[in-house]
């Protein structure tokens, strides 16, 4: 659609097809150079978010400020729920958008490529004859602004849609969703009369379906042109001179018609936009156009010929701020919504601030108006909306948006010339403005059949009220013009208009060729009214013109609305419960999962605060085979008819968790009763049961009892504490009790509120999730890796005593290399990991004396902790150290030295908190400092071989960075212990020369015991979530017996190079390394 620009309410129709030329402020462009500069030099500007969730000021900065219609959607009441489009999947159908600047940049947005062939001839632009395709001509192109074929308009949508809030210009409504770009390889001059090749748009459309996209939007373009030189204009005072008109039925007829003529027997553009979302969920949302007309054009107004498209659709029309901007108003020189109402909404359109681009690639930011900046913030609300309701598809979030929507000023005053219905669309607005707000609190009505598959998510509340208003007018419309037709046949629809009073401007040199037959309009006619009429019937058939609810999928549903709704409620898994005058008008059917009604609800889930049931109607309730009842504990309510049929069950649970808290803690007694009017008990199991109907209850809780009982027509339900049983009962480790007593101990928190209504297995989950010792386990794991990595350097270094190297001539000072290589598994306390260590070392050493040396290495390497289902830990090491050697009088040698590791680890892994879980990624630092000391006796040593026992002493600190890890809204830190160890070791070393050839070699062994001691048991305080803290243990560092040979080559005088083997082994542990040396003389 194309665009207006602020200063300026004409659309320019003189611009050249390849690209529209706009005037964007110089100064912008200057501000926007000089911050991508900074961006790409590599100068991060830091934003910190000030938007604080519960407070709805905080949302509104300058950015939110910019565009006014984030105002006029109410966006800041969802950012501050927490809402602004993360997990949403956007399309944008444009003129591509530049990708690199600022406002659009980022891992979230991404060009969708489009690769195929034209299957049709024609022209982008016929009204500038330009724009030319040829069947056959191949295309590959994708959603990247592309110099010279596209301009601005791609860009400035993309913007609105979801620009980043990064502190600059403004950002989009939905800033948090991904975004999929694709290319109409064209400028917004591109016309969407019947010009454009289908295999094209299919190609390009059906991309973002596959990579995702559920909902689409389509601002590109502008509305067929008629030859006419006699200045028009609509009704209030827009200029209609060029431009088709479609004020009429029948003159939006005809342009259905003349879709027919030109495609013949072929599907149009159009219909490749349907074909790409038939069979999904995906919607595409198109604008009404930029007229003076009551009736959008054929591609927002499709569904009206063909029916079947209509959940898939979403059309358009423009809004304004009223002159003092205290409210709003139709823009009435934008196309309205006439026949399209039932899927139309009516967004900010006029005065737009957002992102552009200039003719050469520049970045900047500007104002521009139409229905084309309209259809962004739509699309963008789809996105927030779509982040709220996780678990609903975006046909289902189209229908929660439609009657949700907002016809009132802040000031409480309808919009001008609103005409409709409460809670019904209207002929000029539709359904009315997105609203952010209400919009958060669940659907307004039930537009047919709602199934609801509640597993994406574990709860929902919903606290609108839900009527039945607006399938009664579609109802009675539809019915009426199938009367009509039934009556009258295709003359009901009036005379044609066949376009015979007007020249289309096509680019077609014969002047007629667009004016239709009066036959093939009856024909085409005939064909969509069937289809209309098929398509009532059939909602008629199945009972679709009253809003139905059918909860499905393992979460908690909770309706508090005063709801008339006529199409009944059906559970058929998970849980639903509410007040007794929010399931509609009919009875509740339960075929599985659980039900059951409250008189109260603390709504913490939207922020609603309490809320209190007026029992304006009483829910009728059939509890079916496999379904069950749940009697709420804590309330009281009344309900009309209950039937208990047979394979029914009864159970007792709590709504919040303060009734458990209070159970729990104080040892008191929770009690919930409904009161039938009337209550039917047809189970066969109760006329065997007890007199007194007392029931025992499938028993979901770890920590109590529930007893259900059924007399006269009451039902009454109680919870108790489990007699000896604790948190730590279904703890089965020493981490997972500690975890169980310091919840317990604090006896609140969010870590406590959730472990309450928890089941023995989910409890027993939740402690073995979350005392993991995978963490600490990693520190025991790079304790021997350093002390085999001290090992080679030490071994390296020995260069007295016979027999142990292949000897340097004239060596005073050498430089060496050293690969390693260690592949282990350690399985210490709750966790078990393989662990593979690699390092590479570069070291120099200096003869001192005669009988010392002195050297210092530097290296680098990565370490891999694979803990399987627990979690895994990658991490990018640094190694440092100085050694020295001597030999004590030809008896002894000593080896001495200090090291120090710094790794850099990257880990990730998954806490579990009942059915919650969380996928934590977390960067934290572990520092391993070593001092060693190792003496050897050497008088063993002779000419022909070595023989020396020896014994050391290593000292260790090992310490971490405090890690932080989160399930949903708790919070979990672990703080670890720093340990100082001690590592007392003896062992036997021995070599023996020999050449091969010319080569001088030398094969040497090890053997040795080490005994490790002080803190060789990690230890870390875990922060439950304002739950207590519990101090988890990893395991036990202990004895290790190592084993090591190798061989060393003296390649030539001045350079040897060694090949070994070490391994460390207990009964935890298992480590092989192999190690390459090369060591130069110099």
């Amino acid at each position: 659609m194309n665009k207006e620009i602020a200063s300026n309410l004409r659309c320019s129709s003189k611009n050249n097809h390849s690209i529209n030329k706009y005037v964007i402020n110089k100064h912008r462009f200057q501000l926007s150079v000089v911050a991508s500069a900074l961006l790409f030099s590599g100068y991060a500007i830091s934003y910190s978010e000030m938007g604080q969730l519960g407070d709805k000021q905080s949302w509104e900065s300058q950015e939110y400020q910019k565009d006014w219609g984030l105002s006029a959607m109410n966006a800041s009441s969802a950012y501050a729920l927490g809402y602004h489009g993360q997990g949403a999947k956007i399309g944008v159908m444009d003129s591509g958008a530049l990708l690199s600047h600022q406002e659009l940049s980022g891992s979230r947005f991404h060009a969708v490529k489009a690769k195929g062939e034209y299957g049709t001839t024609g022209m982008r632009y016929p009204q500038e004859m330009g724009g030319h395709y040829e069947k056959g001509q191949l295309f590959d192109v994708d959603g990247n602004w592309i110099k010279g074929v596209n301009d601005t308009h791609g860009t400035h949508v993309t913007g609105t849609v979801g620009a980043n809030r990064d502190g600059d210009g403004m950002h989009g409504v939905a800033w948090g969703s991904d975004i999929y770009l694709g290319n109409t390889g064209a400028t917004d001059s591109n016309n969407y009369g019947p010009y454009q090749d289908y295999q094209y748009f299919y190609t390009g459309w059906k991309a973002m379906v596959d990579a995702g996209a559920q909902v689409i939007n389509n601002s590109w373009g502008t509305n067929p042109r008629i030859i006419n030189t006699i200045p028009t204009k609509g009704p209030d005072g827009g200029n209609t001179t060029v431009h088709m008109p479609v004020d009429t039925t029948a003159q939006t007829e005809y342009e259905y018609f003349y879709f027919k003529k030109v495609y013949g027997d072929k599907p149009s553009f159009v219909d490749a936009a349907f074909d790409a979302v038939k069979g999904t969920n995906v919607v595409q949302v198109f604008t009404t156009g930029n007229r003076d007309f009551a009736n959008p054009y054929y591609r927002p107004l499709y569904p009206y010929f063909n029916p079947e498209a209509e959940n898939h659709w979403i059309a358009v029309a423009g809004l304004k701020q009223t002159a003092d901007k205290s409210g709003y108003q139709l823009e009435k020189v934008f196309n309205e919504a006439g026949n399209a109402k039932w899927w139309t909404v009516v967004a900010p359109g006029r005065n737009i601030y957002s992102t552009v681009v200039d003719e050469e690639g520049n970045p900047g930011w500007d104002t521009f108006s139409g229905t084309s900046m309209a259809a962004p913030h739509v699309t963008g609300a789809m996105g927030v909306l779509m982040s709220r309701y996780q678990a609903m598809n975006a046909m289902q979030v189209r229908d929660l948006m439609f009657t949700t929507a907002n016809r009132y000023n802040p000031d409480g005053s309808l919009y001008d010339s609103w005409t409709s219905a409460e809670g019904t669309p209207d002929i000029r607005y539709g359904w009315g403005t997105p609203d952010l707000e209400k919009g958060m609190y669940g659907p307004g009505q039930f537009l047919g059949k709602f199934e609801y598959q509640l597993d994406a998510v574990p709860l929902d509340v919903w606290t609108n009220d839900i009527s039945q208003t607006a399938l009664d007018l579609r109802k009675q419309e539809d019915t009426a013009w199938l009367a009509a037709y039934k009556d009258k046949g295709i003359a009901a629809g009036g005379d044609y208009s066949l376009g015979d009073d007007f020249i289309i401007n096509d680019g077609n040199s014969d002047p007629t060729s667009h004016i239709v037959s009066k036959e093939d309009a009856q024909k085409w006619r005939q064909e969509y009214y069937q289809k209309r009429a098929d398509a009532i019937q059939a909602k008629l058939d199945a009972g679709l013109y009253d809003g139905t609810l059918v909860k499905k999928g393992q979460g908690t549903l909770v309706m508090t609305g005063d709801n008339t709704y006529r199409g009944g409620t059906t559970v058929e898994q998970g849980t639903l419960y509410g007040f007794t005058e929010s399931f509609g008008l009919e009875a509740v059917n339960v075929n599985g999962g659980k039900f059951g009604i409250i008189d109260r609800y603390n709504d913490v889930f939207t922020q609603k605060g309490q809320l209190a049931s007026n029992e304006s109607h009483k829910a009728n309730i059939n509890i079916n085979d496999k379904g069950t009842f749940l009697v709420m504990a804590g309330h009281n309510v009344n309900v009309g008819d209950v039937s208990l049929n047979n394979g029914a069950a009864l159970d007792v649970g709590a709504d919040n968790v303060g009734q458990l808290r209070d159970v729990y803690l104080n040892n008191n007694v929770a009690t919930g009763i409904v009161n039938a009017d009337n209550l039917v008990d047809n189970r066969i199991k109760m006329k065997m049961a007890a007199t007194d109907n007392n029931l025992e209850t499938n028993n979901d809780y770890a920590l109590f009892d529930k007893n259900v009982s059924v007399k006269d027509n009451t039902i009454k339900g109680t919870i108790s504490k489990k007699a000896d049983t604790s948190l730590s009962t279904f703890a089965n480790n020493e981490n997972g009790r500690a975890i169980a007593n310091a919840i317990d101990n604090k006896g609140s928190g969010e870590l406590f509120n959730a472990v309450l209504p928890m089941n023995k297995s989910d409890l027993s989950r939740t402690y073995q999730s979350l005392g993991n010792d995978m963490y600490l386990n990693a520190n025991n794991a790079s304790v021997v890796n350093v002390l085999g990595l001290t090992r080679t350097v030490k071994d390296q270094a020995i260069g007295i005593g016979h027999g142990r190297y292949a000897a340097l001539e004239n060596s005073q000072a050498r430089i060496w290399m050293t690969g390693i290589g260690q592949w282990g598994n350690a399985d210490y306390g709750n966790s078990n990991m393989d662990v593979d260590f690699y390092a590479g070392l570069v070291g120099a050493e200096i003869d001192v004396t005669s009988q010392t040396k002195a050297g210092l290495f530097f290296g680098a390497g990565s370490t891999k902790y694979k803990a399987n289902e627990q979690g895994k830990i990658d991490s990018n090491d640094i190694h440092i150290g100085l050694y020295g050697v001597s030999n004590i009088y030809d008896v002894a040698s000593l080896n001495y030295g200090i090291t120090h590791t710094n790794q850099d680890r990257d880990a990730k892994r998954t806490l579990w908190v009942g059915q919650a879980s969380g996928n934590n990624s977390v960067s934290y630092d572990a520092k391993i400092t070593q001092l060693f000391l190792e003496g050897a006796y050497t008088q063993f040593n002779t000419d022909k071989y070595s023989i020396e026992p020896y014994t050391g002493f290593n000292w260790l600190r090992v310490s971490t960075d405090n890690i932080h890890e989160q399930v949903g809204n708790m919070q979990f830190t672990s703080k670890t212990d720093s340990q100082d160890i001690q590592v007392g070791t003896v062992g036997l070393r021995g070599g023996y020369p020999f050449t091969a050839g010319n080569i001088n070699m030398a094969l040497k062994g090890d053997v040795s015991a080490s005994h490790i001691f002080g803190d060789n048991r990690p230890e870390a305080k875990l922060f439950l979530s304002n739950s207590g803290e519990a101090t988890l243990r990893g395991g036990k560092l202990d004895n290790l017996f190592g084993v090591g040979f190798g061989v060393d080559a003296q390649l030539n005088k001045s350079t040897t190079f060694g090949v070994s083997y070490q391994g460390q082994y207990n009964s935890d542990v298992s480590s092989s390394g192999i190690n390459a040396t090369l060591k130069i003389n110099f």
